[in-house]
């Protein structure tokens, strides 16, 4: 007779946050508002921490990275590169495969982590619009990771943002599309508005709101369905004004952004972290 295989039930994701700057402070208020199980935090900086939990109840701020990481089964390191590697070795003797650790360092290669730690590394790419419970999260995971695990994560985070899983080597390119791509469209915008402005017809205050009014209209547009060549069909019409200024554009998108990734390539190759990684990736504790 054979015997019934047994599911392994995963404990239900308890939350610590270790490194609360920009990202790891934006992770912990963003989990605390949509849920009312306790968020674990730590900074090496108390009074950062502090900060962080001050206006919610549902954040417990720990002394130490011990004591997190004993109340949290799911621990995310918002640090930088250095600190996260001296952090996890400290960590390793604490951790065990019961737990998982959710990193936003970019730049260390999840096998590294594996040998690190024994627990269950993930590599996240937050993006700032989870401020706003919108926007991409970028997910990678080492292999052979249990699926149940990876939807009960994806589920936790859904409640935050979209998560998006890509394989390690997409992360360089996907980061500049969702984590680094609000602050490259509104570097656009921001040149977009003064070049308004100097043709002395509106004034920046008044270029600015019609962008950002065109903006939100454009993603309502995106979200119903439609397609950006549907956006770029409906609104061109043969010899008009639209078609006249995309061709005054020609190739100068693709141009622009063809040297955007591969600045941000060589930027990651020489060991530093992605421009938006300064807030993003690994925010200064």
């Amino acid at each position: 007779m054979t015997k019934a295989k047994t599911l392994r039930r995963w404990r239900p994701l308890q939350i610590g946050i270790i490194g609360t700057g920009h990202m790891g402070g934006m992770l912990a208020r963003a989990f605390a508002q949509t849920a009312t199980d306790d968020i674990y935090i730590y900074n090496r900086s108390r009074p950062k921490a502090d900060a962080v939990a001050a206006s919610f109840p549902n954040i417990i701020v720990c002394d130490d990275w011990r004591s997190l990481i004993a109340r949290a089964n799911t621990a995310f390191l918002c640090t930088k590169a250095a600190d996260g590697i001296n952090l996890a070795t400290q960590m390793a003797p604490y951790l065990n495969s019961e737990h998982m650790l959710v990193t936003t360092i970019s730049t260390i290669d999840l096998d590294r982590w594996r040998d690190l730690t024994p627990a269950t590394p993930v590599k996240l790419i937050p993006s700032l619009t989870q401020t706003a419970n919108k926007g991409v999260m970028l997910l990678s995971y080492p292999r052979h990771m249990p699926v149940e695990l990876q939807q009960q994560l994806e589920s936790r985070l859904s409640q935050i943002g979209k998560p998006f899983t890509i394989d390690e080597g997409q992360v360089r390119v996907c980061s500049d599309l969702a984590s680094c791509g609000p602050a490259f469209l509104a570097t656009i915008c921001r040149a977009w508005s003064q070049a308004a402005a100097q043709t002395a017809s509106v004034d920046r205050a008044t270029a600015e709101q019609l962008i950002r009014e065109m903006l939100i209209g454009l993603a309502a547009l995106l979200e119903s369905g439609m397609q950006f060549e549907d956006v770029i069909e409906q609104i061109s019409i043969p010899g008009g004004v639209t078609e006249c200024g995309i061709r005054s554009m020609e190739d100068l998108p693709q141009n622009l952004f063809a040297r955007v990734h591969a600045e941000t390539a060589r930027h990651a190759t020489r060991g530093h972290r992605p421009p938006i990684g300064d807030s993003v990736v690994s925010p200064r504790q």
